[in-house]
């Protein structure tokens, strides 16, 4: 067999050395890769809950029981379009002499970008515990720039959780809150509310009304990127007896 009649004959699995690994298939049949493909555009044109197996089938121009000799359900397909997804995430160069504050900003900061950019897998995220291999990826490139900058181990665990967790929670309500058009709309909506609440009763949240319907969250990301790291620090100095 030819090298490239071989390849045609390919079958994509996950692995743990990436998403997608080869195997033989028939070459009547689909891959994984285009599954997913087909299934993250699905995903991102119909929404979440319009979502079902029958419809990627159709798309797919399969029958239903077709799809399930690639993907055992719903549930595994959703784990292989949040992984193909985060694979889209750059990660920096490991840097040993490089600040670790601003390498985890960066990470942090890329991961917003990409799942800004595909909300769908943003929402599937939501409840889920990511294992594929391109979470893998984040996940060394993060705890190996702690552990670089001198973390213990089990510091370097619990501040890559936060990191990650807050990257994830607050692009998920970016989100929920709506994009574009419908995100302004519902900042209007918050004005008003805002606006017509009575100052003697709500003194506090009346004086910061306007910083809370502003558009734009890269500013409030930041803030709280800040907190974060800062604390990473004060951890970090506190367990090596720095505090």
């Amino acid at each position: 067999m030819t090298e490239r009649s071989r390849r045609a004959k390919l079958r994509i699995r996950p692995n743990p050395d990436g998403l997608w690994s080869d195997e033989p298939m028939d070459q009547q049949r689909l891959d994984r890769a285009e599954i997913v493909r087909v299934a993250l555009e699905l995903l991102e044109s119909q929404g979440v809950d319009a979502f079902s197996m029958r419809g990627l089938a159709t798309a797919l121009n399969i029958k239903s029981p077709s799809l399930y000799w690639h993907v055992r359900s719903k549930d595994e397909l959703y784990d292989l379009v949040v992984d193909a997804v985060l694979g889209e995430c750059d990660m920096p160069e490991d840097d040993a002499e490089g600040d670790w504050r601003t390498q985890l900003a960066e990470i942090a900061r890329e991961m917003r970008r990409v799942l800004l950019l595909h909300p769908a897998a943003t929402r599937l995220l939501t409840g889920r515990v990511p294992l594929g291999p391109n979470w893998l990826r984040i996940a060394e490139s993060v705890i190996g720039t702690l552990r670089r900058a001198h973390f213990g181990d089990r510091l370097a665990g619990y501040c890559y959780l936060v990191l990650l967790y807050y990257a994830i929670g607050f692009v998920s309500q970016e989100v929920a809150f709506g994009q574009g058009a419908e995100g302004r709309v519902r900042l209007d909506q918050m004005r008003e509310f805002f606006a017509g609440l009575p100052g003697d009763r709500y003194p506090n949240v009346t004086a910061v009304a306007g910083g809370l319907a502003e558009r734009g969250l890269s500013d409030r990301f930041e803030l709280g990127l800040n907190g974060i790291l800062g604390g990473f620090s004060e951890e970090l100095a506190a367990e090596h007896g720095d505090a």
